[in-house]
């Protein structure tokens, strides 16, 4: 099964992790969540997220679901991760969060492009979604 890691600013991914125990009565299998801390270096934040991977095995992929593209949990992501096992995306909330989740068990592609799809559909005008289906 592929690993999902929430890597993310404090507070963050422990949010996401509450509103998955919500939706679904428990947490989804294969999830980690690694929070940066505010006074953490990035060289500890680097070693607990390569602790982090080393403890999936070999055999297992892992998605990483990053908050934001450019701060310092992004920045812990090496640009050279074992290709194939790994991928990473940025821009984490709950749609791409629930779409990656529904999508893992078809690979860690399908996973990824999944969390791409729902955090792109998952920005949503309310009011003027509303206001187009209402009008005649």
């Amino acid at each position: 099964m592929i690993t999902i890691v929430l890597l993310t600013h404090a507070g963050l991914g422990e949010a996401f992790a509450a509103a998955l125990r919500h939706i679904f009565g428990a947490m989804p299998p294969a999830l980690e969540v690694l929070e940066i801390l505010p006074d953490q270096t990035p060289e500890e934040g680097r070693r607990r997220l390569w602790s982090l991977l080393e403890k999936t095995g070999d055999s297992d992929a892992i998605l990483i679901l990053n908050d934001l593209y450019g701060a310092t949990p992004a920045n812990l992501i090496p640009a050279i991760l074992p290709e194939g096992r790994v991928a990473a995306v940025s821009g984490l909330n709950l749609a791409m969060l629930l779409r990656a989740l529904s999508r893992r068990g078809e690979g860690l592609a399908a996973a990824r492009q999944g969390a791409l799809e729902g955090g792109v559909q998952g920005v949503v005008d309310i009011l003027a979604r509303r206001n187009a289906q209402e009008s005649p």
